[in-house]
């Protein structure tokens, strides 16, 4: 890949990765470093590019190992929705943006929030598919598994969020079938 050919991937790409990042993260920080740890990888590596899938499938797949080598290096499964200085901070020695308290409570409460406390292969495969509206047969390749796997790893996962969802009072629910997966439901 030429400088130029990469430079076209992170103009055409960016956006889609960095949303799927803020999804896997929670916050605006992480994501800004995984994105754009993920085109740093591209630069550095873009030989190692094959061609057996689409560019951006092969970048999904980069910014996932990224982000569970992130998590192993912490070596604890951290919580992904906290912004430490909220918690932490003095209130005399920092002070957080104006809109980062407002951006967090807002992702906490948001369906996305519930997705994050899933398991990581049932989280991943349900970014793929609802926010960045893979097909099962490109997730199945993101996440180097069967297409069976997918296919079970979504199902779980809604099931997943369907019970945790079941106790709580808001509007925020999952549907039962939803139309555009309904087919691979058979």
């Amino acid at each position: 890949m030429t400088s130029i050919e990469i430079q076209s991937a992170i103009g055409q790409h960016f956006a889609r990765i960095h949303r799927a990042a803020l999804v896997l993260t929670g916050n605006p920080w992480d994501a800004d470093d995984l994105a754009q740890e993920t085109f740093l990888v591209l630069a550095r590596c873009a030989d190692r590019f094959e061609g057996r899938s689409s560019l951006y499938t092969w970048l999904y797949g980069i910014l996932l190992n990224l982000e569970r080598r992130e998590r192993r290096r912490n070596g604890m499964r951290r919580e992904k929705l906290r912004v430490l200085w909220i918690n932490d901070c003095d209130p005399k020695g920092c002070e957080p943006a104006a809109d980062a308290a407002a951006e967090t409570a807002e992702w906490k409460e948001s369906l996305w929030a519930e997705v994050a406390k899933l398991p990581d292969g049932q989280r991943q495969a349900l970014v793929l598919r609802f926010s960045e509206h893979l097909s099962y047969q490109d997730i199945a390749q993101v996440l180097e598994c069967p297409l069976g796997t997918v296919k079970s790893r979504i199902f779980h996962g809604l099931a997943g969020l369907r019970s945790q969802l079941e106790g709580r009072k808001d509007e925020v629910c999952v549907p039962q079938h939803p139309s555009e997966d309904l087919v691979h439901a058979i």
